[in-house]
């Protein structure tokens, strides 16, 4: 698994600040094979950085403004580490919309969560991988509405914690939600 931090020129990477067009683009970088199951994940995490989480390695010159790219084994961190984190997604839950009929799931629209339910929504999320320490949140539109989660928690389950980073976290993920970065926390 690798990680792929991209320089991106703004000037150049027009129309690239639309969620699909820069889906299709990263997915195309990573595995041009439409029908093939690569995990990739992905964040544009400022106009002029874009980071991605892939099976493969990316060819990052594929992504339209792409100027250059840092590109490193997805790291692991020990049980009871301190790691900040950094997660883009949008919070959402299903809610129930009809009745199901015998032998059948019962049918729900996503609809996003209210802020004062985000705490817990993470730690479901986290559960058993990370122990959340430390959050807070930033709103940064889109529908459903995306939010900038960062914070710190101690590593409970390497493994777990590893899986999260490739599965990615809540809905979105096809387009810049969901990839959960995670660093070591600097000595202060």
């Amino acid at each position: 698994m690798y990680l792929a931090r991209i320089n991106l020129d703004p000037k150049r990477s027009t129309g690239m600040d639309q969620w699909a067009a820069m889906g299709r683009a990263v997915r195309r970088a990573v595995d041009p094979d439409p029908e093939s199951d690569a995990r990739v994940l992905w964040a544009r995490t400022s106009p002029n950085t874009l980071v991605v989480s892939s099976d493969t390695a990316p060819a990052w010159g594929k992504v339209p403004g792409a100027v250059s790219a840092a590109i490193h084994p997805m790291p692991r961190y020990p049980e009871g580490e301190t790691i900040r984190w950094e997660l883009i997604s949008a919070p959402t839950t299903q809610r129930r919309t009809e009745r199901a009929e015998e032998g059948q799931r019962p049918r729900g629209k996503r609809v996003p969560l209210p802020e004062e339910e985000f705490e817990n929504w993470l730690d479901g999320k986290f559960a058993g991988a990370v122990s959340v320490t430390a959050v807070k949140w930033k709103h940064l539109g889109g529908r459903p509405a995306r939010y900038h989660f960062t914070g710190e928690a101690v590593v409970q389950d390497s493994e777990a914690l590893h899986e999260l980073c490739l599965k990615g976290i809540g809905a979105g993920t096809a387009t810049g939600a969901g990839l959960l970065l995670a660093s070591p926390l600097a000595p202060q």
